[in-house]
This record gives C-alpha cells, structure tokens and sequence, in this order.
C-alpha cells in the first residue's frame, strides 16, 4: 500500500452493525462449551473459541462471557444460529439450553493502550482482544443500546469501513466469514483461540497433530492487484490453484487484501506474480 494505514490508527473506533445476543444456560454449560471449541473455557472466562467440526474445520467463532457456573453469554462473529445449530446436534444429556437475548452493537476499537487502560473495558457486556502489531491493539466490544452510551466518541477518531478494512488487512487480521470453507484456525492465525493444554474438544486431534508436526501448509499473506476480486476468489500461478482470497479492500487504483496460501508460494504472492 502507499501509505502507512497503521500511522494514525491509534484512539480509533468503528461502528459495526448490531449483533444477536444469545445465552447458554444449564449446570453443564461450562463443561460442554469446552469440550465442543478450541479455547479453554475453565481458564478464560471471557474470549474467543472457535466452534470446529470433526475435520478442524471452523462452524463459526464466538466472542463469549462465562457470567457463572450456569450462564455464558455470547455472539457469533458470523452473527447467526450456525454455531447453536451445530452445538445443538451434541447436546445428548447435557444440561444445556439456548435462548436469544436481544440484540447489541459492535464496536472495533484499535489503540496501543491495553484493554485496562481503556475508559469502557470493565462494564461492557463482552470486550475482548484480537491482536496485537506494530504497537496497537485491536478489541472487539458488543454492548447494548444501554451502555453504548459509556463511550465518549470525542476520545477516537471514527473510521469508514474501508479506513476499517485497510487496517485489518494491515494488521493481518482476517474477519471470519461464513462463506470461507474447510479453513482451520491455525491457518487463518487464530491460534491464540486454541488451547493445546485442555482435555478433548471436536477437531481437537487434526489440529494438535496440525499444530504438534508442524503440518499447517497455507498461511495468511497480503497481495495486491489490478484485478477485482471478492472473497472467496481463487488465486493461480501459471493456472494452477494455489490459494483463496480471505479480505479485500480496493484502494486507489487496485485492490488489496489477504489470501490463504500454500506456503511455498509466498514470494510469488508478494512479488505480485499471481493472477485470479
């Protein structure tokens, strides 16, 4: 890109959309939330987890809180049933039980404060951490109508979704979505979503085998291109099918982004020697 997204990112905020809000309740949940995604539930009681299947596919992320032994509290990065739907089909005798909350807004926020330092971190319904590069700190933050007002925008500067877009892409980080197929987390760099010490999860063999024998053969990598393309796109080299678009964002005159690719085809990613 020609210039530096990241330089003036610091104090920003981004209002998303509205989110479902959707509650597990029941003397198992704990339990049954740890043993169906990634991420240690026991330990982290407020993060992400990634829901996978069989294979270490992702069925879709979570931002959650554990409110008590009986109650977690959570949204769908892919704001939608598929991951109640597929946890749903697991439930055998657990006591568990799913119910829609109300709706609440997302915010992303980007700073190089950490989350404590942060005016509105404490009270918020669900506030957690993405990632950190080059000196700031990507959160997400959903809260409802209620507390939105908690947040004194005069303190950020507010971004465009493609101000948005742009820095994502520059911090590396993908946005899941649910069109992306038979992705795992370590290849789209979740892998602080993953806990590699807790007891069995779904998926959980493929990707400590993945993550254990250095298995993973895709990465995360930027291109750019003249070319439009969408998410989901196929990216070649001489017509044969090394990757996919995960964002993109034109920019000026060209189109830049994040593609999944086979690892030994990085340098001809970011030398722009591919084609779509």
């Amino acid at each position: 890109m020609k210039k530096n997204i990241l330089k003036d990112l610091s104090s920003s905020i981004f209002y998303d959309k509205k989110y479902t809000l959707f509650s597990m309740i029941g003397d198992d949940v704990i339990s049954f939330l740890d043993r169906m995604s990634t991420n240690d539930i026991n330990q982290k009681t407020s993060s992400k987890t990634v829901i996978t299947n069989n294979k270490g596919s992702i069925v879709d992320i979570i931002s959650y809180k554990v409110i008590d032994q009986s109650k977690i509290i959570f949204v769908s990065v892919t704001n939608s049933k598929k991951s109640i739907d597929y946890m749903t089909k697991h439930v055998i005798i657990d006591d568990v039980e799913f119910k829609v909350l109300s709706e609440v807004n997302k915010f992303v926020v980007y700073s190089n404060s950490n989350q404590e330092e942060l005016e509105f971190s404490k009270d918020v319904s669900l506030f957690n951490f993405d990632k950190t590069f080059k000196g700031i700190n990507r959160f997400e933050v959903f809260m409802p109508e209620s507390e939105t007002n908690s947040i004194d925008l005069s303190l950020y500067k507010e971004l465009s979704l493609e101000e948005k877009n742009l820095a994502d892409i520059e911090l590396e980080y993908v946005n899941y979505d649910r069109s992306m197929t038979k992705v795992n987390p370590l290849e789209l760099g979740y892998i602080d979503l993953i806990s590699f010490a807790k007891g069995c999860y779904v998926g959980q063999e493929v990707i400590a085998r993945l993550h254990n024998y250095q298995k993973v053969s895709k990465e995360i990598v930027k291109f750019r291109s003249n070319d439009e393309v969408e998410i989901n796109s196929e990216i070649k080299v001489n017509s044969k099918f090394i990757g996919r678009v995960m964002s993109v964002q034109k920019f000026s005159n060209e189109f830049v982004g994040l593609c999944l690719i086979r690892k030994k085809y990085k340098d001809l990613v970011s030398n722009s020697e591919i084609s779509f």
